[in-house]
Parts: structure tokens; C-alpha cells; sequence
């Protein structure tokens, strides 16, 4: 749990910096804030990747339509780097959650917990996942196989 913990923090700073850097490149007001959003929206598993794109979106359209067009490139390029390098070099999942589990348990967080259930939907699921596989299935279930 560590090492996965260890491995989003790593790469919601990836985020987080890359996007201050080439929003101040780009000449987006708050890139700071922004980049602060994106680190923050990123631990949100799916719908992350389009929130922390829509505010400095907004902020470069106030400029020019073509700005707000580099910064959609710019937060793909983000994202692509982040998946190809970071993401695969630095987390380590505990366990693999099939995606349509995900969307589930984010859409059942989200309902009842608002935001914060969408940061905690997949921290919550992989902690269950470890504790039933530990000690429904190894404890109890090996115990009864091995009695008979």
C-alpha cells in the first residue's frame, strides 16, 4: 500500500509541475493554482483527467480560442507522458481492480459522499480488496480446504 501511495503521490507532483511549467509557458493567468488543480484532480480516477483540463481551458479562451486549443494539447501531452513514463515506471498496484468495479464504486462514493467520495472510491476499494483477499479467502477459506 505504501508503494502505490508512494507512486500516485510521485505522479500527481509530475502533474502538478509539468502543468505550472507549461501553463507560465503558455501565458495562462494562475498557473500555480492550476497546477495545484491538475495534482489535486489527478488523484480522481477517469473524470480527473477532464476536470483539471477545464479551468485553465476557460482562462485561455478569455485570450484567444487557439490558446485555449494549446492548452487541451498541452494537458494531453501531460497525460500521455504521465501513462507512458511515470504511471509505468512508478506504480506498483496491490491489486487489479477491473474498471467497470471502478466506475461503479466511484458513482456509489459519489452519490453519497459528494467530491470527497470521489477521492476516496478507489483507496477505499483497493483497501477492501486486500482485506477480503487476506482474511476472507486466505484465513477462512483456506482453513476450511485444508480440514477436509
Amino acid at each position: 500500500m505504501i508503494d502505490w501511495l508512494g507512486g500516485v503521490s510521485l505522479s500527481t507532483i509530475f502533474i502538478g509541475i509539468t502543468t505550472i511549467v507549461g501553463l507560465g509557458f503558455l501565458q495562462v493567468p494562475l498557473p500555480v493554482v492550476n497546477g495545484f488543480l491538475a495534482g489535486l484532480f489527478a488523484l480522481i480516477p477517469y473524470i480527473g483527467v477532464i476536470l483539471m483540463a477545464v479551468p485553465p481551458m476557460l482562462l485561455a479562451l478569455l485570450d484567444s480560442p487557439g490558446k485555449a486549443g494549446a492548452v487541451l494539447l498541452l494537458y494531453l501531452l501531460i497525460q500521455h507522458l504521465e501513462v507512458a513514463f511515470i504511471g509505468n515506471i512508478i506504480k506498483k498496484e496491490p491489486g487489479s481492480i477491473l474498471p467497470a468495479y471502478t466506475l461503479a464504486f466511484l458513482t456509489l462514493f459519489g452519490y453519497f459522499l459528494g467530491f470527497l467520495g470521489l477521492f476516496l472510491a478507489l483507496p477505499i476499494t483497493i483497501v477492501a480488496q486486500i482485506w477480503i483477499q487476506e482474511a476472507l479467502i486466505e484465513d477462512v477459506l483456506d482453513g476450511w480446504h485444508s480440514a477436509s
